[in-house]
């Protein structure tokens, strides 16, 4: 059962723990970077909570009726909540969520729950799903409650949980402060900080580290048998721990979009406006977001290699074949990098709010702009 989870040997172990000491806690919160195992990790657990045939005593079989109920996410003894799109009024207190929705959305919904049961590291994206609803807590509420399995333990998981809205929110809390003793609430979470602190304190925290390197080659091998060493250990150190990453960075035509970078950089230091606006234009596409992301995490990894460059720390370097150009960047330019960096990340961070696309990318390149210096020489 374990071996789902990729890497993660210490939160393995105090999962196994946990379960033979008998000491398992009404809630946990599963923080740490996207894409670093804490939705798998959380289906996993709840196998081995409700499993008629564990292995060791310490392992979920994945063949028993429960084991397979669960990993395909649809177990009564597993509720997997995450953000929806908005649809009727949640007034009705005693409505099913997912009967607001309109039937475009509902699809995709059923969708992107079957590509989550075939890989619990895939992110869940359904357009318009800006939040958590209350609705969706009132149901959990509602089912929470209820007289479960003798001896069985019903599992509510609220994905990415940092997407609550404040009603959502204060909502759970109230369950979280006369939790029923035959269920556990497991919040997964990028963000842990932007938790409520009461919600913080009536939870367990289990922090997921980023996946090793040597993990994620092994993941890239088994899914693309034709890939290269080079090419995986490229794939490995561009995906930055997180195995969701990975997956967009394999979706997506990669070089193109790295390509860009190179081009953007050029004319913000040429001050090339319109080819500026044309970079803009490419990267924005149909308003793609993953899209947008990952150009701004390659932009990322360009300004930490001239860090690593002017260290002399060349072995780690990621964009290795980009060499001469890093050179000749660091020979002719100044730049905060630093400050760049955090700047870039700012930006990431944006994207998840309602903010133009243009605009931000706009506002982030002039600000490049202004960190960078020409030298003299």
């Amino acid at each position: 059962m374990w071996n789902n989870i990729i890497g993660q040997e210490r939160v393995k172990e105090i999962f196994t723990n946990f379960y033979k000491g008998g000491k398992i806690s009404h809630a946990y919160i599963f923080y740490g970077n996207e894409g670093t195992g804490k939705d798998a990790a959380a289906v996993e657990f709840a196998k081995l909570l409700n499993c008629d045939n564990k292995v060791n005593d310490t392992e979920a079989c994945d063949i028993c009726k429960s084991c397979i109920e669960i990993d395909s996410l649809k177990s009564p003894m597993l509720r997997f909540i995450t953000a929806l799109p908005t649809g009727k009024s949640d007034s009705d207190e005693d409505s099913n969520p997912l009967e607001k929705l309109d039937k475009e959305d509902f699809q995709i919904y059923l969708s992107q729950m079957e590509l989550k049961a075939e890989d619990k590291y895939h992110t869940i994206s359904i357009p318009r799903a800006n939040d958590i609803r209350i609705s969706s807590i009132r149901q959990m509420k509602r089912e929470i409650y209820m007289t479960g399995r003798s001896g069985k333990k019903k599992v509510f998981l609220i994905s990415r949980c940092d997407m609550m809205n404040p009603q959502s929110a204060n909502s759970l809390l109230k369950i979280l402060e006369e939790p029923p003793k035959d269920s556990v609430i497991i919040l997964t979470t990028s963000r842990l900080n932007s938790l409520l602190p009461t919600i913080i304190g009536r939870c367990q925290k289990i922090g997921f580290e980023s996946i090793q390197k040597k993990y994620i080659i092994d993941y890239l091998k088994k899914k693309k048998h034709s890939i290269s060493d080079e090419n995986a250990a490229f794939f490995a150190d561009i995906s930055d721990g997180s195995i969701s990453r990975c997956n967009q960075i394999l979706e997506n035509n990669y070089l193109d979009l790295r390509e860009k970078v190179m081009d953007t950089l050029v004319a913000l230091l040429t001050v090339n406006n319109l080819k500026l606006s044309s970079s803009i234009d490419f990267i924005i596409g149909k308003r793609d977001k993953v899209r947008i992301k990952n150009f701004l995490i390659f932009l990322i990894i360009w300004f930490r290699d001239i860090i690593n460059f002017d260290n002399g720390n060349e072995e780690l370097i990621i964009n290795r074949d980009k060499k001469e150009r890093l050179e000749r960047f660091t020979n002719n330019y100044e730049s905060d990098n630093y400050l760049i960096i955090c700047s870039i990340e700012d930006a990431v961070k944006s994207l998840d709010n309602n903010i133009s696309p243009e605009l931000l990318l706009y506002n982030l390149f002039f600000t490049i702009r202004s960190f960078i210096n020409k030298k003299n020489n």
